[in-house]
């Protein structure tokens, strides 16, 4: 997702008051990522009435990271890691206290797949109750290294797409199930958890061969044991990575239209007209649900749950937006 997009998605959850307490950001700390949670902590700093200005003082303190109530926290150079001590003393410490502007509040961990399990534990008990008009972003280009309980109480964007892109005939069977025309009420969840399941199952079919294919010029690796078995698992969940990413794609498209985003913002320009047909039958909350709810289906594919399952359950809660495109 390209910055852009993904900075439209915080402003219209800003601007709708559903902002959330903790996000992930996963991409390159140092670029895309960081660039991002610049943009949407000037949006919070910004002094102008059109946010984020990004040249008044407040916006030029987020930039040049000395803003009075925002802590950016990274790892120590020495250990690589985020301690025990700079959470409690550096990050949980000022965010228990009285902004300072009378604002919001926010701390910026980079990196925060390096918290030591100590840092993340004392991190999940503020992020599970943390003080009104508080802000965490968290900045990592690797979140399956996160606490899955952090990573269940955060909404997550990805700004990494040159790391997981799903290849091109892949993407053209999703976007043939996600334009098709849907059946009415809830069988149109079920038709289309189905066919993405049985996408997936191809895909693991497909990851499978690759990886077997691979193997036969490395005569030290056993084809039954349990080495090729966690790299054909490894290669399925970055396939799979790749598809969800893709997903939630189509349903930010749904959301950028809805809060009258450019065109040049849609990452499916091609199917601009069944997206607007679309987005034409969900409200602005519908349609940040909705991409809230993919993060639900890769939480949850994280912990092992049943695909079959974990699609049925959040297809069941996605609004498609189909009754405005049958009465077009």
């Amino acid at each position: 997702m390209q910055v852009d997009a993904a900075f439209d998605c915080m402003k219209h959850a800003y601007e709708s008051g559903r902002m959330p307490g903790g996000l992930i950001i996963t991409g390159d700390i140092r670029g895309d990522a960081a660039e991002l949670a610049t943009r949407i902590l000037q949006m919070l700093y910004c002094q102008e009435p059109q946010a984020p200005c990004r040249a008044c003082a407040g916006c030029l303190r987020v930039r040049d990271q000395t803003a009075y109530d925002v802590v950016w926290i990274v790892p120590e150079k020495k250990s690589r890691q985020i301690s025990i001590d700079q959470m409690r003393d550096r990050l949980l410490a000022v965010i228990g206290q009285t902004s300072f502007e009378g604002g919001w509040k926010a701390g910026v961990i980079v990196g925060a797949d390096r918290m030591s399990p100590s840092a993340s534990n004392a991190f999940l008990k503020t992020l599970e109750e943390p003080p009104p008009q508080t802000l965490f972003l968290l900045l990592t280009d690797s979140p399956q290294n996160l606490l899955p309980t952090i990573l269940s109480r955060c909404q997550r964007l990805d700004v990494d797409h040159d790391v997981h892109t799903l290849n091109a005939v892949w993407r053209s069977e999703l976007l043939q199930i996600l334009a098709a025309p849907l059946p009415p009420g809830p069988i149109s969840a079920l038709a289309t958890s189905a066919q993405i399941g049985a996408l997936l199952a191809t895909m693991k079919e497909e990851a499978e061969t690759q990886v077997k294919a691979e193997a036969k010029n490395e005569v030290d690796v056993d084809a039954s044991g349990d080495v090729m078995s966690a790299r054909i698992s490894a290669r399925y969940r970055e396939q799979r990575l790749a598809l969800l990413i893709a997903l939630q794609d189509w349903y930010r498209d749904l959301l950028v239209i809805r809060s009258g985003g450019a065109a040049d913002l849609l990452h499916y320009p091609e199917q601009q007209e069944t997206l607007r047909m679309r987005a034409a039958g969900l409200t602005g909350g519908q349609a940040l649900a909705n991409v809230a709810a993919i993060d639900g289906i890769q939480r949850q594919l994280e912990r092992n749950l049943s695909e079959d399952y974990v699609l049925a359950y959040w297809m069941d809660r996605i609004v498609t937006g189909v009754q405005a495109e049958r009465r077009v």
